[in-house]
């Protein structure tokens, strides 16, 4: 069989699109977990390993904010850091942060340590949530805000970070 020129190009084109998708939503990556559940054997998490996530997550701070982005050399979007920063150490979580939200299992913000994935709901962002990960050192954690800033560490304690808190969840 024979294909035309403009046949192959819209074929490549195809596949180029979907790739790209799924790549921005999670598809390929993403470890859907049971509420309560963790993505990986509890005998493998340490203190050790919950420090070493905060360490990783703090060292991207200063990277710019990248929609899309999911590494250190094309910068972050906020579920792209907290992606990175768990794949860095064999964790498994979804690439988006609407299904981000779903894995490991729930922590009530009295009991959140450091390494726990926060969330927030921004209003406008439609069923995207704002995501970071806790550091522990009074209520801070660190995120990729958004577009023309860069990756820092910030107080949930501000007035505007209360008042979006959504949920914490525990994937170690």
């Amino acid at each position: 069989m024979i294909m035309h020129q403009n046949n192959k190009r819209r074929l490549l084109l195809c596949v180029a699109y979907l790739c790209a998708a799924f790549f921005l939503n999670g598809c390929g990556k993403t470890v859907v977990s049971l509420p309560g559940q963790s993505n990986a054997p509890r005998s493998s998490f340490s203190s050790g390993k919950m420090r070493s996530v905060v360490s990783v997550a703090r060292s991207q701070i200063g990277k710019p904010y990248k929609w899309g982005g999911a590494s250190p050399s094309r910068g972050f979007d906020c579920s792209g850091l907290v992606w990175w920063v768990f794949d860095q150490h064999g964790i498994k979580v979804p690439r988006v942060s609407w299904q981000q939200i779903e894995a490991g299992r729930s922590v009530h913000l009295s009991k959140i340590k450091a390494g726990d994935i926060v969330f927030f709901r921004i209003p406008g962002g439609g069923k995207s949530l704002h995501t970071g990960i806790y550091t522990g050192d009074g209520s801070f954690f660190v995120h990729s805000p958004k577009s023309g800033h860069h990756v820092r560490e910030e107080s949930m304690n501000k007035n505007y970070w209360r008042k979006y808190f959504i949920g914490a969840r525990r994937v170690m």
